[in-house]
Formats: structure tokens, C-alpha cells, sequence
């Protein structure tokens, strides 16, 4: 079952990149006829954007939303385009850096965030990425492990598992590397993000103010194609900020800009924001 699954995802790098989007369509269609699916999708964009401006467009959202969530999966099987997203401020990771410093770059898992990595690596920015354990594990399903490989697919993207742990990530910084992690990852710290008050992870704005590490944020955003640009901001200084939660919330107040503008293409809100603070 397993090769037969292989075999059926691999197929989707066949089928040209400019059939992709029909193909979504046309499988939303079907899937849209199901009560219980659409609900479970609205759901996802309720929960992401009931606290905002653009509440009103939740149903017409949600479809939006399914539609990308299954173009992020046959896109992934066309690693030299997502590798190719168009990048702007890539000099605040290369020339403009401090090379005596490390970079805590911030991103969420927003558009196609596994080419993010390649496509900052072929504008010349060599980046570790903490990633999952199952990235390493040749049991994972197929979508998956093609999910990492994009996404370390350069030879200066180097993957990382998040059980080196916050004494593994400070030694990366401090041997003055830059360190991507992402900052829409459930934990205990609350913070503002679309509206709502959730629990956030510490641990990326308490790393870079540890090491003193300037904060660069990238952020996805929708192009005049259809597909996705890349924006790396200025540094965010950590001394700039009374703390790390300080920190963390102009971290996510930049990023909640870039996702409001483009909802549809946020990956599984419900799992990746946690729940909210409180709760």
C-alpha cells in the first residue's frame, strides 16, 4: 500500500505546473457538494479570522483556502519552481548582516513555506531550519518527506531537528548562523495574533534575546501570477524591546500583515495555532 501510494503522489510531478490550479478546482468542486467537509473547512477560516476585518468573507475564503491546501501538496512535486520564489531584502541575510552575529529568521507556515528555504538559499542566504523529527524518519508518509526535501533541497539548507533543543539552537546562533524557526507554533506564552489572544511558543524571541541575535522576519505574499513572492524584512533588534514576549508580539504582529492579506493561503490554522489563551 505503501509503494502504491508512493507511486500515485510521484505521478503529480508529471502533470505541468500550469494544470495545477484547474485540477484544485475541479476537486473542490466535488469536495465543496459535502456538507460536512465545507463546514469543517469555514471552520478552519472562522477560527483564523472571525476576530477580523475580513469576517464577512469566511465562506468565500474557506473555498479559496482548500483549493491552496491542495495546490501546496501537488506543487511540492515541482521542487525547481518552489525552489524560484522571487525574493526581495534578501541583503538583510547577506550583505547587510553582521557576519560577527547569528539571525533568529522568523517565518510562518504560510503559502508554499517549504520553497521558502531554497529560494532564500539561492539568493545566497545559508540557513538551518528546526524542523520536526519526522523529517528524518524514512517511515513518514510520502507528502511529508517530499515536504522536507523541498525544503532542504540546497546544498546551504540544512535541516535541523527541534530535539537539539534551546541549547542546541543558542550554540547555532552562537556560532553565527542563521537559525529559521517558525513562530506560529503552539505553547504557553499568551500574544495577539488575528484578533485573538492564543498561546504561543517563547522560544524563538527568548533565543534570540539570549544570544542577542537581530530577529528577521520573511513573509509570503501573493503575486501578480497567482504565486507566491517572498519579502525578508529589516532586523528587529532584541534589546530594542523590554523582553522576549515584548519581542514576540511585534513578531507576530508583523507576520498577522502578511497572513490577513492572503488567508487562504495559511496551512491548518486549528493545529498550528494552538488554542486560544484562557482555554
Amino acid at each position: 500500500m505503501g509503494f502504491i501510494g508512493d507511486q500515485v503522489q510521484r505521478v503529480r510531478s508529471l502533470i505541468p505546473l500550469r494544470a495545477l490550479p484547474g485540477l484544485a478546482r475541479r476537486r473542490v468542486d466535488g469536495l465543496w457538494q459535502n456538507e460536512e467537509f465545507r463546514s469543517g473547512q469555514e471552520a478552519e477560516m472562522t477560527f483564523l479570522l472571525e476576530h477580523t476585518e475580513r469576517a464577512s468573507e469566511i465562506p468565500q475564503i474557506a473555498r479559496g483556502y482548500t483549493e491552496f491546501a491542495l495546490l501546496r501538496g501537488y506543487r511540492r512535486w515541482h521542487p525547481a519552481h518552489l525552489s524560484r520564489q522571487p525574493v526581495t531584502g534578501a541583503e538583510w541575510l547577506t550583505t547587510k548582516r553582521d557576519p560577527e552575529r547569528g539571525v533568529l529568521l522568523s517565518f510562518v507556515h504560510h503559502a508554499q513555506y517549504e520553497g521558502l528555504f531554497p529560494s532564500l538559499g539561492r539568493a545566497g542566504a545559508a540557513i538551518h531550519t528546526v524542523v520536526a523529527p519526522e523529517a528524518f524518519d524514512p517511515g513518514s508518509p510520502v507528502q511529508l518527506r517530499q515536504h522536507f526535501k523541498v525544503a532542504g533541497m540546497m546544498p546551504n539548507t540544512t535541516l535541523v531537528p527541534a530535539t537539539i533543543g534551546t541549547a542546541g539552537m543558542v550554540e547555532l546562533l552562537e556560532q553565527r548562523a542563521i537559525l529559521a524557526i517558525a513562530s506560529d507554533v503552539a505553547g504557553r506564552t499568551p500574544v495577539r495574533f488575528m484578533g485573538r489572544e492564543l498561546r504561543a511558543s517563547f522560544g524563538a524571541a527568548r533565543i534570540a534575546t539570549q544570544t542577542n541575535s537581530p530577529v528577521v522576519l520573511v513573509t509570503s505574499h501573493l503575486g501578480s501570477d497567482g504565486l507566491p513572492s517572498l519579502h525578508v524584512h529589516e532586523p528587529l533588534e532584541p534589546g530594542d524591546f523590554a523582553d522576549p514576549a515584548d519581542l514576540l508580539a511585534e513578531i507576530m504582529l508583523r507576520h498577522e500583515s502578511a497572513v490577513l492579506a492572503w488567508p487562504e493561503a495559511y496551512d491548518s490554522p486549528y493545529s498550528r495555532l494552538g488554542i486560544p489563551a484562557g482555554q
